[in-house]
């Protein structure tokens, strides 16, 4: 601005030196010209001596004083715009800002104030530049229906290339060559078996006795007996354990892993609470922007699994929940997924109707809503999940739709049936016999 300021000055004060020549008419051109010449020195040497002093005299505080000293109170001087807080040195969320601002001009009504309204008017025209911007079609260009044609006829011109002759080709390349690729020998491994055959054979073991039926037979006489005696081993068993409340709920320790924070914590009760993610407010920032997150973990038996259950989701703005491929919640307003899309939209129909870009979400077929719902969402919840549990790995997904500032977590009652421990011990009733025996 200084040096705008000195230039005018140095051209008026030329000027006003000058001007007296144009008077002048009745000189000759070489005394018209001697006495210009005169003239532009003494300005010019009048405006060096007024330099200094009229630079002294611009300085910050005679800037603001002057403009503020303005009737329009539209022309104020300040040294930081408004918006310079949403910089924050780098960590503010500007485009959040930027995009609720195009949503107010495109949306709000009119500032009856005709300054002011030239800030959305220049808004406007720019969100809808990409709309009105012209449109070339390529599709006749002479190159392209060349490349074409080449595209649709490459295995006739390679042909022509190596000496065939196809009448419907369109050219030739001239660079195909008649190549020789010598292949390695290849070898054939195969196996046969020789074997005997085994044939079966029998003999008969023990004592052949031949009785004669006309030898009288007796019987020798012994002090030896045998007697039938009974005796009893009785084993018993006894088992501790069962019911169900022990701890881990079913899934293997430390198998969890998951690109959010994972914890898991008794309740006091029994239950296991399994947490993926952070409940807080306001960590995640966008405008219609996803975040998927996946967590993995094994259960080692999952019928010793007594219950696992959705207990709590919290979240702003959007949240879906699948486990193992199958969508078990979707919140806040149900559904049977979750899309973020963007999609063209008529904003004023007080003037002439202009179609912008806005990002929409999608949790059905035929439901879609602005991702900007404007609150915190912490719903207790009681969705079993134990039918879609599996024995190894298994993996859940979590999707948060953010609009401003957001955030996303839930948290998963586990609960296991508790292990059977038995043990079995003899009583032996048949000593006294067994040491007789001996």
């Amino acid at each position: 601005m200084k040096r705008t300021v000195l230039t005018a000055l140095v051209a008026g004060l030329c000027l006003a030196v000058i001007q007296p020549s144009i008077w002048a008419a009745a000189l000759t051109p070489a005394e018209q010209a001697a006495q210009n010449a005169a003239a532009f020195a003494e300005a010019q040497a009048l405006a060096k001596g007024a330099v200094n002093g009229a630079a002294s005299g611009i300085n910050d505080n005679s800037i603001a004083n002057t403009i503020n000293g303005f009737s329009n109170p539209n022309y104020q001087y300040s040294d930081t715009a408004p918006e310079a807080a949403l910089f924050q040195g780098g960590n503010g969320n500007t485009q959040a800002a930027g995009v609720s601002k195009i949503n107010d001009c495109q949306n709000g009504p009119v500032d009856p104030d005709a300054f002011k309204q030239q800030n959305c008017d220049a808004i406007n025209y720019m969100a809808k530049q990409p709309a009105t911007r012209p449109q070339f079609d390529v599709s006749n260009d002479p190159n392209i229906a060349r490349s074409r044609a080449i595209t649709a006829n490459a295995s006739s011109l390679a042909a022509n290339s190596l000496g065939f002759v196809d009448p419907n080709a369109v050219g030739a390349f001239s660079g195909c060559t008649t190549k020789t690729t010598t292949m390695a020998a290849s070898t054939i491994t195969e196996v046969c078996h020789d074997f005997t055959s085994s044939v079966s054979q029998s003999c008969a073991l023990g004592r052949s006795v031949v009785v004669d039926a006309n030898t009288n037979y007796q019987c020798d006489k012994t002090t030896k007996g045998y007697e039938n005696l009974k005796c009893n081993r009785i084993s018993s068993v006894t088992c501790t354990g069962g019911g169900d409340g022990c701890d881990r709920g079913g899934i293997v320790p430390n198998s969890w892993a998951g690109d959010m924070a994972t914890t898991f914590k008794p309740d006091g009760a029994g239950n296991y609470i399994l947490q993926f993610g952070t409940i807080a407010d306001n960590y995640w920032g966008g405008w219609g922007t996803v975040y998927d997150r996946t967590m993995t973990f094994t259960v080692k038996d999952v019928a010793l699994v007594s219950l696992f259950s959705l207990v709590r989701a919290a979240f702003d703005d959007w949240l879906l929940v699948s486990i193992n491929g199958t969508v078990v919640y979707v919140g806040p307003k149900g559904g049977d997924r979750l899309e973020a899309f963007y999609k063209r939209r008529c904003t004023d129909t007080r003037r002439a109707c202009g179609f912008y870009i806005l990002p929409f979400v999608r949790y059905c077929a035929t439901c879609e809503s602005f991702p900007e719902l404007r609150t915190n969402w912490n719903i207790g919840l009681n969705i079993d999940l134990k039918p879609f549990l599996k024995t190894g790995a298994n993996t859940i997904f979590v999707r948060t739709i953010v609009a401003g500032l957001g955030e996303g977590a839930i948290q998963i009652r586990t609960r296991q049936f508790c292990p059977v421990n038995c043990s079995a011990s003899t009583n032996n009733q048949c000593a006294a016999m067994e040491a007789r025996a001996k």
